[in-house]
């Protein structure tokens, strides 16, 4: 037991360290010394507020981590089930080759797809974004989903079917309610994966169209590196994903023993 709490608080320490940085004073930041205890102050959240809108990046990081985790859903589940339920030729290929475009560092793609969307029209707007990231998120949506109606037993589908449904409709209404807990812990790793993403958010758009991760580098000035102001954006960046995670949580162990329901 003592063993466990220990290791919770090794992985708390960084994330309570930074939440308690975002308050102290510049000085007790720079202090050569660690201060445990601080009058709390709320100068570096003003100067984010005020100097790098960040309700504005915020809302940016929304739309775009929302539409994508939506078509990614929306893709990846009739894939899923296609892949699970129906007789296709040389199969076990056709998920390798899923699997293998999570092989491809996107920064190995980040110049040519620059080129292609300035080339196309798509560049520095939230679209390109999340085109972009549903293409990189749904090879690992398509595989963890099939992993997931593989559990489904099959007479569910049969009984389905004497009931008159066709294939959609079996697929809409004996298989999906079943696969919500899957589903749900896809759309959370979907979500969490595009509101962190940093790299194409910093080379596909540009100004007032940037996500939230993006503007933590506005930190890094001339004069220095703003820890104030940084800490509290750290905590802006992950608040969110930290509450949905809590919120789902009981949903998320669901969906992560699903294989229970086998048989």
């Amino acid at each position: 037991m003592a063993a466990n709490a220990a290791i919770v608080a090794l992985f708390l320490f960084p994330l309570l360290w930074m939440i308690a940085g975002a308050f102290k004073s510049e000085g007790d930041l720079l202090s050569p010394d660690p201060i445990w205890f601080f009058a709390p102050v709320l100068d570096h959240w003003r100067f984010i507020f005020e100097n790098w809108a960040v309700e504005h990046h915020l809302l940016n990081s929304a739309i775009i981590s929302i539409a994508t985790t939506v078509a990614t859903l929306a893709l990846g589940f009739p894939a899923a089930y296609g892949l699970s339920r129906f007789p296709l030729w040389r199969k076990d290929a056709i998920l390798f080759d899923i699997l293998s475009l999570k092989m491809i560092p996107p920064i190995a793609s980040a110049v040519p797809l620059f080129i292609l969307a300035r080339q196309v029209g798509l560049y520095n707007t939230h679209l390109v974004l999340i085109l972009l990231n549903t293409a990189f998120q749904l090879p690992f949506t398509l595989l963890v989903l099939k992993s997931f109606i593989d559990e489904i037993p099959r007479e569910i589908d049969e009984a389905a079917r004497i009931d008159g449904c066709g294939p959609l409709a079996v697929m809409w209404h004996a298989v999906l309610p079943l696969a919500i807990p899957g589903l749900v812990c896809c759309a959370l790793f979907v979500f969490i994966f595009t509101w962190n993403e940093f790299l194409l958010a910093n080379v596909m758009v540009s100004g007032a169209q940037r996500p939230l991760p993006p503007i933590v580098g506005l930190a890094l000035t001339h004069r220095g590196i703003l820890w104030g102001p940084a800490l509290a954006l750290g905590v802006v960046v992950i608040a969110p994903v930290l509450a949905l995670s809590l919120m789902l949580s009981r949903t998320m162990a669901r969906g992560l023993t699903f294989g229970a329901v086998k048989g």
